[in-house]
């Protein structure tokens, strides 16, 4: 969870700013070089991407332990998923509240920080709910790389008891309740601060 938590927020911040290049398209380089990159983070393998971090680039002498490198390769591919989500969300906000700040005489940052952003959050929470979710599992990819996860331990105690039903099913309701444990937490915050989000899906 200590991982899951840190990544999510780190894709959270970058994600939001990658999001909002990619809808402003302020740079034709920009822009390009931010849509080679999601398609790539979005159309391979994580797997691949963390044996790349992990074992790839110390042919470039860049040596990278194996919990910075897991973090360091869940943090660019969830960023990636987590900044088309923002763009779609300020995609749907109506294109007059950007005209309505510029009438109050506000700067780009106020506009979108105090009214497009709010509402951005408001239509994609569900959706970052699912992707928090994803998150969580994605961590159990970490044990091919040595990190000391929950499945990395569960390995281990299989090798040495080979009790293997027991104990991936153990890890299986570990996963379960910490996803619904999370979820919950979080659809309670979408429940409490976007009511209107709420009452719109029922």
């Amino acid at each position: 969870m200590a991982i899951t938590l840190s990544v999510f927020a780190i894709s959270l911040i970058f994600g939001t700013f990658f999001g909002y290049l990619r809808y402003k398209k302020v740079n034709r380089l920009v822009d390009g070089i931010l849509g080679i990159y999601i398609d790539v983070m979005r159309n391979t393998p994580l797997l691949v991407q963390i044996f790349f971090i992990f074992y790839g680039l110390p042919q470039f002498h860049i040596m990278i332990p194996s919990v910075p490198a897991g973090m360091i390769a869940l943090s660019l591919c969830i960023t990636a998923y987590v900044a088309e989500i923002i763009r779609g969300g300020i995609e749907s906000v109506p294109f007059g509240q950007w005209e309505a700040g510029r009438t109050l005489n506000l700067s780009k940052f106020c506009i979108f920080w105090h009214i497009i952003f709010p509402q951005t959050m408001r239509n994609v929470f569900p959706s970052l709910i699912n992707q928090f979710a994803q998150t969580i599992f994605s961590t159990s990819l970490l044990c091919a790389i040595d990190v000391k996860d929950l499945m990395q331990q569960t390995t281990i105690l299989n090798s040495r008891t080979f009790r293997t039903l027991e104990l991936y099913v153990a890890a299986l309701i570990v996963y379960y309740c910490l996803t619904i444990a999370s979820t919950t937490v979080l659809r309670f915050i979408n429940r409490r601060y976007f009511p209107s989000l709420s009452r719109r899906g029922e």
